[in-house]
């Protein structure tokens, strides 16, 4: 091994150091708490998450089970994991530590890896690029500090695991330079660890990657070789998707997982969200959310959504990369940026949370309407313009064409998390500019360069880092619930119900049964909560007969009261205590038990 050799490999490994100590220090006090907390703003997706993780385990080796079906949940029909994100990342590779450690301390260690190796990996990417670790060292850590980033740490666990991305590039640059086999080996893992985190990364690399790729290469790759190679890499994708989504395809069966327009058209991003200051930082973050991501008060929650702006270091030096870096890499990853920009922008062109409508004359906005509408229904999906209609003419966007003629992509609900792409090539081409900048103004014109870049990167360092910085991010606790220990002790087995109706159906509840062990006539999910509502009306009407008949066919032994997410306006606990079909039973920590009597 050459000296140049020790030395890049010594740098790498100082690199990954580096964003192994930055990980513990954004996610303080996390590693004193890796077997008693998970990160998150609130009790959520992550005790969904969580308890998926501990499920696989459970089912695999102690139930000897499929996991994939949770029998004694939604009792009696039974609870399909392809409901929501099966994330095989952590639930499939991931239950050997599961096993192991548990699952609350997998759940951090994935959350920590998330941070080191994106890091590390858009380090490398960069190093490569510019052969200048300063550049590389302030792109990885503006990849791992962007707000989209540090807002999932806060409990989406799939979308957090952001590192399979930049593996994937990092392999496809280092294939478009040497065209060697191991550089495919290495983009297949990293859609690997990007497809079964979730399908949104999956998709995205689908779109994005080979758009990368041609731009990067400047034409359609010649020789057999090549070929062979990309066909390699084209068999190994297929490979890695078919599995995580024969569940999806089977549940398509039975229900639609079609996302209405209009929801998809909320969860899209705005050209706004990526201009705002980050909305995290201690300082000014909370006014941010309050004043400028035009999210009403009552739902302050869902602003973390649209937390996308990327900082002022970020986009100076990554507009002086796109200028003066080198155009066969700074192209590529320009059009990467604006595809993916486009594309989180959803089906149409939003300002704020409000559509750009275009003021025009009736007979004309009409017209629009009826040539959007003819072309929805002559696409595959057979879907109309009708629920994005306005007065006036709106901007539609590619998302909503790739929607109707790509029909797997009707269950698509969040294009804004195409952010993440758009960060990645932002911030690559922030560490190209900075590189750029450090060979035409610091070392060409000065003597005593290598101080002078050790200073000026130690200054750019610090400003990235305290600009992008999150503050402290909360740490949930991970017990049962005071109830949920009185039910794990009540004999044999019987089905719970939870009112109302919405507190049913939230993330949290699906940790709880790991700790009471007893069937549920409820669960959660992304595509069945309106069907399970339509599906049984009635139990919007509890306690009327109809709604308490139902629950004596599931059978239902205890219903249970959570008062805080009752209506303070609302009358049901004043009428399940009248209820002469009820006996109240106890109140545990604001959860009220009812025994469900038999019928008369």
């Amino acid at each position: 091994m050459s000296q140049s050799d020790r030395l890049s490999k010594k740098t790498n490994l100082m690199a990954l150091g580096f964003y192994t100590l930055l990980a513990l220090a954004v996610t303080w006090p996390l590693v004193l708490h890796l077997h008693d907390r998970v990160p998150g703003f609130f009790k959520a997706d992550n005790y969904e998450y969580l308890w998926k993780m501990w499920w696989f385990k459970h089912a695999v080796l102690d139930l000897r089970q499929t996991p994939l079906v949770a029998p004694d949940i939604f009792y009696p029909m039974g609870f399909s994991l392809a409901h929501a994100e099966l994330t095989p990342l952590h639930t499939v590779l991931g239950m050997p530590l599961t096993a192991i450690l548990g699952e609350v301390v997998t759940y951090n260690v994935f959350a920590l890896l998330s941070f080191v190796l994106s890091g590390w990996a858009t380090f490398l990417l960069v190093k490569d690029l510019t052969d200048q670790p300063w550049a590389a060292l302030l792109a990885g850590t503006l990849f791992v500090l962007v707000p989209y980033h540090t807002v999932r740490y806060g409990g989406i666990l799939p979308q957090l695991s952001i590192e399979g991305i930049p593996i994937f590039f990092l392999g496809i640059e280092r294939w478009a330079r040497t065209r060697r086999l191991p550089w495919i080996l290495l983009a297949a893992l990293g859609f690997l660890v990007a497809a079964w985190a979730t399908f949104y990364y999956a998709l995205g690399i689908l779109l994005l990657g080979p758009l990368y790729l041609l731009v990067r290469l400047r034409t359609i790759p010649k020789g057999r070789d090549q070929w062979l190679q990309l066909g390699l890499l084209a068999l190994l994708i297929g490979l890695i998707l078919v599995p995580a989504a024969i569940p999806y395809w089977q549940l398509s069966q039975e229900i639609s997982l079609e996302i209405s327009l209009a929801e998809v058209d909320f969860w899209s991003a705005s050209p706004t969200d990526y201009l705002v200051p980050p909305a995290l930082h201690p300082l000014w973050g909370t006014w941010v959310r309050q004043n400028l991501l035009s999210v009403p008060d009552e739902f302050d929650q869902i602003a973390l959504e649209f937390v996308l702006g990327l900082g002022f270091i970020a986009i100076l030096f990554a507009t002086y990369g796109a200028r003066h870096g080198r155009r066969s890499v700074t192209l590529a990853f320009i059009a990467l940026a604006v595809a993916a920009l486009v594309l989180s922008f959803g089906p149409r062109l939003h300002f704020g949370r409000h559509p750009v409508t275009l003021p025009a004359p009736e007979v004309l906005v009409e017209r629009f309407h009826q040539v959007m509408n003819s072309i929805g229904r002559l696409s595959p999906a057979g879907e109309t313009y009708q629920e994005l209609e306005e007065n006036g003419i709106t901007i539609p966007l590619p998302a909503l064409f790739l929607r109707w003629f790509l029909p797997p992509l009707l269950g698509l609900r969040a294009w804004n998390r195409f952010a993440v792409f758009f960060s990645l090539a932002i911030t690559v081409l922030a560490g190209i500019g900075y590189a750029t900048w450090l060979r035409r103004e610091v070392t060409s014109k000065s003597a005593g360069s290598s101080r002078r870049i050790w200073s000026s990167g130690l200054i750019v360092m610090a400003l990235a880092v305290f600009e992008l910085w999150p503050g402290s991010i909360p740490l949930q606790k991970i017990e049962a619930r005071t109830v949920d220990t009185w039910l794990a002790r009540q004999p044999g087995q019987f089905t719970i119900m939870e009112l109302p109706v919405l507190s049913a159906l939230s993330a949290q509840q699906m940790l709880y049964t790991r700790y009471h062990m007893k069937r549920t006539a409820f669960a959660y999910g992304t595509y069945f909560p309106d069907w399970y509502r339509q599906s049984f009306p009635e139990l919007q009407e509890c306690p009327k007969a109809s709604c308490l008949q139902r629950l004596r066919e599931w059978e239902v032994r205890y219903v249970l009261l959570n008062q805080e997410a009752e209506d303070p306006r609302g009358r049901l606990e004043l009428e399940l205590d009248r209820s002469t079909d009820l006996e109240y039973v106890i109140e545990l920590d604001a959860i009220r038990v009812y025994r469900l009597l038999p019928e008369p």
